[in-house]
């Protein structure tokens, strides 16, 4: 690098970036970027207070620091990514094995169509006292049902359809909530579910959903499969009494 006496400025033989090595550059920084900022700052410094040599190196480790948190960014998101087909490939596989089996799903929807539907819950301990409401799909309770005592475990309370008045109610989907208590007047878990075969499987945006008694589920929603013969239900074709 060669001094100008008159001027006091240096000169350089610095080359511009070819058409090629422009083309194809995105809006971020670059190497090209700080390798360019790097030349016209030595380019344009001070000839008789030259950039100390331990600040030109300082920069040159941090932006060789930034490119590879880049290159580690890159990796994890490829592997985020593959690890995302994978799971969808998996959980496809799943399904589409689960299709013609019954299932039991955690859910507290049952369908009505001119006839009544099974109610079931699970109780973490023996209740005495056992309330359910039905719920239409505008939110209104139609039915409240007072169950009989059950022990711990799988219960059920029949419902005929009907609303707390006698009137059988409109076609369609509802909801059903569970309380319930012990001898004592204290709290007893329940956990709505439903048993149904898997009709079929569904994809879309990216997730894999089962068809249950005309409901989509996914696939996490499914608590165990059981043999046919041995569940007592294809979901709403059994009835049974509580």
């Amino acid at each position: 690098m060669a001094v100008d006496a008159v001027t006091g400025t240096s000169t350089s033989t610095f080359n511009t970036p070819s058409v090629d090595q422009t083309a194809s550059r995105s809006d971020t920084l670059d190497q090209l970027d700080f390798l360019q900022m790097l030349m016209a700052q030595m380019r344009n410094q001070d000839p008789m207070s030259p950039m100390d040599s331990q600040e030109y190196a300082a920069q040159l480790a941090q932006f060789s620091s930034v490119q590879e948190l880049s290159k580690i960014k890159s990796a994890l998101d490829e592997s985020i990514n593959m690890n995302m087909l994978m799971t969808q490939s998996i959980n496809g596989n799943l399904a589409a094995a689960l299709v013609g089996k019954t299932v039991r799903a955690q859910n507290n929807t049952v369908s009505v169509n001119g006839s009544g539907a099974d109610l079931r819950f699970e109780l973490g301990a023996a209740a005495t006292n056992v309330e359910i409401q039905v719920v239409d799909e505008s939110g209104e309770v139609v039915r409240t049902i007072s169950g009989n005592a059950h022990s711990a475990g799988d219960a059920a309370e029949y419902w005929d359809g009907r609303d707390n008045a006698g009137n059988r109610v409109p076609n369609g989907n509802y909801t059903f909530n569970v309380s319930a208590t012990d001898a004592d007047g204290a709290e007893v878990t329940a956990a709505t579910y439903i048993t149904g075969v898997v009709t079929s499987i569904n994809y879309a945006d990216g997730q894999v959903t089962l068809t249950v008694n005309g409901q989509q589920l996914f696939l996490g929603d499914i608590m165990s499969v059981m043999a046919t013969e041995d569940s007592g239900t294809d979901g709403q074709n059994s009835t049974l009494q509580g």
